[in-house]
């Protein structure tokens, strides 16, 4: 993790060998996404919801140009710098994939938070790029619902179900219609058949733009996505 560069993911500063290991982590302040969404539908234009989505997706992109998979993206694990400036965090499930390898398959199963997995995280233990995509749907819900739990009171097991039978959540109130469209792209049962991050960050960046766009006459790049504009 200490390779990876990019204003949109928690730097890792060092490491404290003590009695125990710590890692030394870049602060983000404003803590996790759902928590800041949280009850603040009149508060927190969907502009601004959207802002933080592209820099998620910009930091995924990132990540999937590394050949590094995330294994746990969720509005829990996205934390802020400040209102417009969101961080990607939490990378103990991730994982670096070979120069030629394009999935990676987990040994075993553990304490996953399946109601994030794709399904073939779930049924084969095969994680990749594209299975964050699914991920990043999931996180994309979860803003839009103004931090909002995904699948209400549904357990692992029934999720499971509930998506194989060609179910998928339904759009949330706030949500504008090529939002939950790019949300059900994200959620494409066949995982090569699902978008990659390149696309999502183009779709994103081409709605938060045009929000921008109606809002300000043009598009214009704020401090925090300086660096992804040019």
């Amino acid at each position: 993790m200490h390779q990876l560069d990019n204003p949109y993911i928690v730097r890792l500063i060092g490491v404290c060998q003590a009695e125990a290991l710590m890692l030394v982590m870049e602060m983000a302040g404003g803590g996790p996404l759902h928590k800041f969404l949280l009850g603040k539908k009149e508060e927190i234009p969907v502009s601004n919801v959207a802002e933080l989505l592209h820099q998620v997706a910009m930091g995924m992109k990132y990540l999937e140009d590394k050949n590094f998979v995330h294994r746990d993206l969720a509005a829990r694990n996205v934390l802020l710098v400040n209102r417009h400036y969101a961080k990607i965090s939490d990378f103990g499930l991730s994982k670096a994939l070979g120069a030629d390898d394009s999935y990676y398959t987990a040994r075993s199963a553990g304490k996953w938070p399946l109601k994030w997995y794709a399904p073939e995280c779930i049924n084969f233990r095969k994680f990749s790029s594209r299975s964050d995509v699914w991920s990043y749907g999931v996180t994309m819900w979860e803003a839009f619902s103004y931090g909002q739990k995904p699948y209400k009171k549904m357990k692992g097991p029934e999720v499971l179900d509930f998506i194989k039978q060609g179910k998928r959540m339904e759009c949330p109130p706030e949500c504008p219609p090529e939002m939950y469209s790019l949300m059900s792209d994200c959620w494409t049962y066949n995982w090569e058949d699902r978008p990659d991050f390149q696309t999502v960050e183009q779709r994103m960046r081409n709605y938060y733009y045009s929000l921008a766009s109606k809002a300000e006459g043009s598009p214009q790049c704020g401090q925090a996505a300086e660096a992804a504009c040019g």
